[in-house]
């Protein structure tokens, strides 16, 4: 696989005009097409990383190196490969969630968003593993080894957003409703808050709706996120949705919906009982343009539900 200058600046976390240099002095070996560009065997990348001790997210690869790069040059132009979600799910299954890690920072160096990875990676490959597990082609402890590894990585890039941020927006409650033991999604939305900088009181799972609005009073959060998948039924989230509404009162906020279960219980939003305070999201992309869209430039209450 042969890589630009720049693409290769990238991996090795430095500046394009080093590896311009390196390719000059003849430590990194290229070839220079009739255009005079230079191209750069992704093998040899590793290979002057290795050398030079640099620590670097590509060598943390090793064989799959090229499948995986190539992979996150495709997500940095929204498309993803089904090579590269199953060598994921390889990864995943062998609990080896470092080069998915390793994936993922590379893939945002890249210029891929965390909402993209999250819609176009993540949330396509659990849905692969459901309909695997569905159809027997995973036990339970597959799936469950699978949606184990997907929190590590959650997690790590929880972790690094913390240490690199300073929360300074609105603070919002998060948590999946009543019932629901899944908070994959859940989690997503944690990072892309956080990054996003507002002050995340993140409830967890199974989160009874008196608890949503308790820390809704204690922080005057401006909204309430629930996450709801399909083992929840859309009279169950709708219920959850209205029980919150009618018991915060008065108060100000607005009650934003995600997961794989939304798609039913938008068949039931007309059951909701301040509808212009409710929005359903299907991906991560629309809730985090929503979010920005309504929080930073208009009041939580003049936008509708579309």
């Amino acid at each position: 696989m042969q890589l630009s200058s720049g693409q290769v600046a990238i991996l090795l976390d430095t500046h394009e005009s080093s590896v311009k240099r390196w390719c000059n002095a003849g430590e990194l070996e290229c070839l220079t097409t009739n255009g005079g560009h230079r191209r750069i065997e992704l093998a040899e990348v590793t290979r002057f990383a290795q050398k030079n001790h640099l620590s670097v997210d590509v060598c943390q690869l090793g064989t799959e190196a090229a499948l995986a790069v190539e992979g996150v040059l495709r997500l940095s132009r929204r498309h993803v490969s089904d090579e590269l979600l199953s060598v994921i799910r390889h990864w995943l299954l062998d609990a080896d969630s470092r080069k998915m890690n390793a994936t993922v920072r590379i893939a945002r160096a890249f210029g891929a968003s965390l909402p993209v990875i999250y819609d176009r990676l993540i949330g396509r490959l659990m849905k692969q593993v459901g309909e695997s597990w569905a159809r027997g082609a995973f036990s339970i402890g597959e799936e469950h080894r699978i949606s184990e590894s997907i929190f590590d990585v959650l997690y790590g890039i929880q972790t690094t957003l913390e240490a690199e941020r300073r929360p300074l927006g609105p603070a919002v409650v998060l948590g999946t409703i009543q019932g629901e033991q899944h908070v994959t999604g859940a989690m997503m939305i944690r990072t892309l808050l956080t990054e996003a900088g507002y002050r995340v009181s993140y409830l967890g799972r199974n989160v009874p709706v008196e608890d949503f609005l308790l820390f809704q009073r204690k922080q005057a959060a401006p909204f309430i996120c629930l996450s709801a998948t399909l083992s929840r039924s859309p009279e169950e989230i709708v219920e959850a949705v209205n029980k919150i509404l009618i018991l915060g009162g008065e108060a100000q906020f607005h009650v934003a919906v995600g997961g794989s279960g939304v798609a039913v219980a938008r068949t039931h939003a007309h059951r909701v009982r301040y509808p212009s305070r409710v929005r359903f999201f299907d991906t991560a992309t629309d809730f985090m343009e929503w979010v920005d869209g309504i929080l930073f430039h208009q009041p939580v209450l003049e936008h509708e539900t579309r």
